[in-house]
């Protein structure tokens, strides 16, 4: 059986466009829950910075073009391209001119939250000219019921801004394989990729392999002249010569000493610093890394009803694909999709599967393969509703239209929604029904939380229990995230931040393996084993919180 692809249109751009907007809706709706984390910190900083700047260029252009100025401005946070900060500072300046958003965290967590409405768009959009307006559609609400990368659309953060791009480059590859004129959008497309994160460093290599492989199976099973894909690779050219002059062009950091800031970039990411990640039981902070780390983990976390969907997805295709192999038939596209999409699937998780490659971070590391992941899905389950119409019309006339569709996508998306809902605002604590849960995922010594975000779930604690003046040990958490969930009114503007575990009132503790000694430090000083609250996520301890008795206030 075989599904084909559509020519979209005005009315699927509408579809596409409400994807967007509803999607956009629900995670301002469920932002407050989740507090800010140590990394988006960091990000807020270099905003700053940057909206200073780009406020110094409207009113003094001469004076924000020297040296001096652009160096003060742009050294935040400069081993990260620039694009999705240069979002981030929109938003704030946005926010500051007109007080769009209801806390100072949702202006700058904005550009990232449009980022991910964009992206349920496209992939329906490519979706549905690959496979059909069913399978497309439901490879959008595949993917927006990924429970990790749902936690991850909320942020201020680069992961679903580079899924993004990354997906658009793909899209606009694809298309320039028959029609020319999507050269130039694909030159853009990689330009803005690159100015979002060194993830897009791959994509030339990934379409080089694609395209090679276009051409093997052209000479292998034929296709006429007019539908062939031509022998220059126009792509790759048009890639490396629009490429970086866009992202030189948006990075005032690298218009002085170019050359060597671009060096220290490039440098900086060949030779990561190491993180911790507990694993099975281990927590490793030096490779070699367990080359199954990614594999097992998206067994885990993505929900099993969109894996089981997806392998299904990638078996049709691949059998097909053996099929004209073996009868020398060429492909009704030919520029073989299903290669590139798992190929885009699969590329990311094989590089965090090598050894010497830092692991840190969890599943946002390989979360730009999901997309293909959930269009693969989106295959397997028209072809599933196509084989299953005729033998069910005859008893159940009822089924006929869109009616099996809607009730067969209704009962394979709700596991997906309740992990989802489960699953917040504990995103990068949730595990799935492939580690037992989250008891599970504890029980097998799997990495609980990082960035110290789940601070926002005791802050109802701290201001109920935390005196004027109180100081708090934020262990994971740091002061720009601490100051964030006062700005938001989470927490009191008396309560103080501290790294100190010998002087403060109150003193957290984020479970995360790495952490255990902090436990045993307050144990010694505090003199009490005993924490005053436990946050718990279906049982597991997520954050304590220990009340020095040595403080009187």
């Amino acid at each position: 059986m075989s599904i084909a692809g559509v020519r979209t249109g005005r009315r699927d751009h509408l579809l596409g466009a409400a994807l967007c907007v509803g999607y956009i809706a629900l995670l301002v709706a469920t932002a407050g829950d989740i507090g800010m984390s140590r990394d988006e910190s960091m990000y807020v900083r270099a905003a700053d910075q940057y909206a200073r700047w780009l406020q110094l260029l409207v009113d003094e252009p001469s004076a924000a073009l020297q040296r001096g100025n652009i160096d003060r401005y742009w050294k935040a946070n400069r081993e990260h391209p620039p694009l999705a900060k240069l979002m981030f500072a929109a938003g704030h300046l946005y926010d500051a001119h007109v007080s769009a958003s209801d806390t100072p965290s949702l202006a700058y967590r904005a550009g990232g939250m449009l980022c991910a409405g964009l992206l349920l768009w496209l992939i329906y959009v490519f979706g549905a000219q690959l496979y059909g307006r069913g399978a497309g559609l439901m490879a959008a609400l595949l993917y927006a019921l990924l429970p990790r990368p749902f936690y991850h659309a909320h942020l201020t953060c680069f992961d679903v801004p580079i899924t993004l791009a990354i997906v658009f480059c793909v899209y606009a590859y694809y298309r320039s394989l028959l029609r020319q004129r999507w050269l130039a959008m694909l030159g853009l497309a990689f330009g803005l990729a690159l100015a979002t994160k060194h993830n897009s460093w791959v994509l030339p290599g990934i379409f080089l392999i694609h395209f090679a492989w276009v051409h093997v199976m052209q000479v292998r099973t034929g296709h006429d002249a007019a539908a062939r894909v031509g022998r220059n690779p126009r792509f790759l050219w048009v890639m490396l010569l629009a490429g970086p002059p866009i992202l030189l062009a948006l990075w005032p950091w690298v218009w002085n000493d170019t050359a060597a800031r671009l060096g220290w970039y490039i440098a900086f990411h060949m030779k990561h610093d190491y993180y911790n990640m507990a694993y099975l039981g281990q927590n490793h902070f030096w490779p070699p890394f367990p080359v199954s780390f990614p594999w097992v983990m998206t067994w885990m976390t993505v929900p099993l009803t969109t894996l089981a969907l997806a392998l299904i997805g990638v078996g049709i295709e691949g059998r097909q694909m053996l099929d004209r192999l073996r009868s020398r038939t060429p492909a009704a596209d030919p520029r073989q999709p299903a290669v590139l999409l798992l190929g885009c699937m699969l590329a990311p998780l094989v590089m965090i599967s090598l050894p010497s490659t830092p692991i840190f971070g969890g599943t946002k590391h390989w979360m730009t393969g999901y997309p293909f992941l959930c269009i693969f899905g989106g295959l397997a389950f028209m072809s599933a509703v196509d084989w299953a119409r005729p033998r069910l019309a005859a008893a159940a006339s009822v089924l006929r239209g869109p009616v099996l569709p809607v009730a067969a996508g209704a009962v394979l998306l709700l596991p997906s929604a309740l992990e989802t809902a489960h699953s917040h605002p504990f995103g990068l604590s949730h595990y799935g029904v492939g580690a037992g849960g989250v008891p599970g995922s504890a029980d097998l010594g799997m990495n609980r939380q990082f960035w110290g975000f789940t601070t926002r779930s005791v802050t109802d604690y701290l201001a109920e229990h935390a005196p004027p003046g109180a100081r708090i040990y934020i262990c994971d958490t740091t002061g720009g995230a601490f100051r964030m969930l006062q700005r938001d009114g989470w927490l009191p503007d008396h309560l103080r931040p501290t790294g100190h575990i010998g002087n403060a009132d109150f003193a957290l503790v984020h479970h995360e393996h790495h952490f255990a000694e902090v436990d045993h430090q307050i144990w010694s000083t505090y003199g009490s084993v005993r924490p005053v609250h436990v946050l718990t996520y279906d049982g597991v301890p997520i954050v304590s919180v220990y009340r020095n008795p040595r403080i009187k206030r």
